[in-house]
This record gives structure tokens, sequence and C-alpha cells, in this order.
């Protein structure tokens, strides 16, 4: 029995090591985790040898509307199953700030999605992911790879805060794997996305499109800052079943072919109606919040992005 026991545990522990196929990485969480520490390092000590794009200039270039960049032909070859998540993953981005707190007085590391268009660095991701944060003392626009390797910004290429959609560039020892732009997309396609929902790394998902809908992204209190006669932008939505969170904003949305033809931006939750609860005489009334009914998955079209590249 003994040595059936080492066996066993010999058995375990070699289909545990090997529980995953060659090149699938295995990410930590739970106590004593720091998924950003390696990266607040790298951040930090750039930042101080002046390499990172300070916020302030980001804002500034987030002015420009369109950019000069040469996006690649979309694929006609589906992939198999293994080759998506390979191309979605590689082709991840993470993006955000590394900024000091005006609350707190300490440094953050924020990353949310990005995804490679270009080769040579340009990089699509959502406006809202490039903003300055609320409680931003100063702060630098970063970027970073699925290999934990930061990724100076050098520039934001064009930016449309009412279609949610920006590219920048980031400077890379190694070319990026590129996502062409898909377009052939209609409801009950197939889609995927990988992304970092609500900081859990490398989450894949898979689901249909469900419909496209135009309406504002922009809220009342940014659109009143229009200039006037200047129409409200209503982009493109994409709704999908595929599963996203915080944290999951400007990752791409790939078709059967590894073709971007969306990324995250929103999430809205649907609740039931609360209910009033009766109290005895003398008593305070009190309501009943109720469960959730649906959740609507929303990303900008990638038509969208491609609104931001001039035409050849």
């Amino acid at each position: 029995m003994k040595h059936l026991g080492v066996f066993l545990l010999t058995l375990f522990s070699a289909s545990a090591v090997m529980a995953q196929a060659p090149g699938v990485p295995v990410y930590a969480e739970g106590r004593g985790a720091r998924p950003n520490a390696a990266l607040m390092e790298q951040a930090k000590k750039l930042q101080g040898e002046s390499v990172l794009l300070s916020m302030t200039k980001a804002t500034e270039q987030a002015l420009r509307s369109q950019c000069d960049i040469a996006l690649p032909p979309a694929d006609t070859k589906p992939l198999s199953a293994r080759e998506r998540w390979q191309r979605a993953r590689q082709s991840h981005i993470r993006v955000g700030q590394l900024y000091l707190c005006s609350k707190c007085e300490r440094w953050h590391l924020d990353l949310a999605g990005g995804y490679a268009v270009t080769a040579d660095g340009a990089v699509a991701t959502c406006a809202h992911v490039i903003a300055p944060p609320p409680d931003m003392k100063e702060g630098w626009l970063v970027a970073a790879d699925e290999d934990d390797v930061l990724l100076p910004v050098t520039e934001v290429l064009a930016c449309n805060v009412g279609t949610d959609s920006a590219i920048i560039r980031v400077k890379s020892e190694k070319p990026l794997t590129a996502l062409p732009m898909g377009f052939d997309v209609s409801p009950g396609d197939s889609v995927w996305c990988f992304s970092d929902p609500g900081g859990k790394r490398g989450y894949y998902s898979e689901g249909i499109v469900s419909r496209f809908v135009r309406r504002p992204f922009m809220r009342k209190k940014e659109a009143e800052k229009l200039p006037e006669g200047v129409e409200v932008p209503k982009p493109v939505w994409l709704e999908t079943t595929t599963d996203w969170a915080p944290g999951s904003s400007g990752s791409a949305i790939i078709d059967q072919f590894g073709n971007c033809v969306g990324h995250v931006s929103e999430i809205q939750t649907v609740v039931e109606e609360p209910l009033p609860v009766r109290r005895k005489k003398g008593e305070t009334s009190t309501t009943q919040q109720l469960g959730t009914q649906i959740i609507f998955h929303q990303a900008i079209g990638a038509a969208e992005v491609r609104a931001l590249v001039k035409k050849p």
C-alpha cells in the first residue's frame, strides 16, 4: 500500500505538471500573487529615464482624428481552436496608465486591453482606456505584452471619443502579431475574446454575435461640450454573448479566421424591478432587490477603428 501511495502521488504530480499543452501559460492567483509587480518596476524605471509618454502629451495627441498606417488584409482561412487562441493571445496588448494617485499618494499601474493592428507597433484600443484616470495626480501611458514585457507608448496616432476608438504606437523589440480587420460578420456567427476581466489574466471565451445597434457612446455631459452644430457620433455596436467584465475594455473580438470584428467597450446589466416589502404598522417600508435578468456585452465594430485610418 505504501508503494501504491508513492506511485499514485508521483502519477498525480506528473499529470498536474503536464495538465496544459506546451506553450500554454499558467497564471498565478491567490494570496501573495502580484501580477503587476514586475511591470510596475519596469514602468517606474522607464519613467525615471524619461522614456514614457506623459498623460499630458497623450491627451493633446488624442485630438488627432486620423493616422496613416497600413492595415493587413482580412484572412479567409478558418483557424483551428488552438490557432485562434494563440493568435488572440499573441496579439493582445494591455494598455493603461502608470500614475500617482491624488487620493492615496501611491503609484498605480492600471491596465485594460488592446490589440496590435500592425506588426511595427500600431495598437488599437478604446478611447476611454487611454483617458486620464479621475484620481490621477501625474501619469504616463504604458502598454505590455502577454510575456510581461513593458512596451513604452511613443504616441497617440488617432482617437475618437465619440466612437470609443483609439490607435496608439508602442515600441517593441520584436514584431507584433497584428490582427486583420474583419467586416463580414452576422448575428449567429461565432466570436471569441481574450481579455483580463476583473484582473483575471488570460481569460478566453466563446460566444455568438447577437445583434448590431447604433447609438451614442458619449454621455450627455460629454456631448454638450461638442461645438454647436456638430452631430453626436453614433457608432455601430456589436453585441455578443461572449464573456467580459471591467478590465476587458479594448480587447479584440475575433472571428473564425482570426480577424478582429470589434473590441470590448461596455457591459449593461438589466436587473428585475425592486419589489416593495410590506411592514407592520409603524415600521419603515423597504424594497427587495431581485436578481439579474440579462447582461449585454457590447463591442465597438471594427469599422470604427478603420475610420481612424486614412484611406490609401
